[in-house]
């Protein structure tokens, strides 16, 4: 499943991203979520956002780095209050 790239949620993203001082690019999520099913289900606007390397996901050497998890934190709170807004 792949969203539009123009609905209210990932403008705020972008914007809460950029904010944060973050060069956003998109990347089709090859893995499988919940969010493969609810999406095209209920129609809504969805994506996958998260701090570390994905590339790590699943493996012994999966972490975060404080930093990168408070960013994440700081930006999902932008976007928030830009889809709130």
């Amino acid at each position: 499943f792949k969203g539009d790239k123009r609905n209210p949620l990932v403008k705020g993203f972008l914007s809460s991203l950029r904010a944060h001082d973050a060069k956003p690019r998109f990347k089709v999520k090859t893995g499988t979520a919940d969010l493969n099913v609810v999406g095209p289900v209920w129609g809504c606007p969805i994506l996958a956002y998260g701090p570390g390397d994905s590339s790590l996901d699943h493996t012994p050497n999966e972490h975060i780095e404080l930093d990168e998890y408070w960013r994440a934190v700081q930006v999902l709170q932008g976007v928030i209050e830009k889809v709130t807004a």
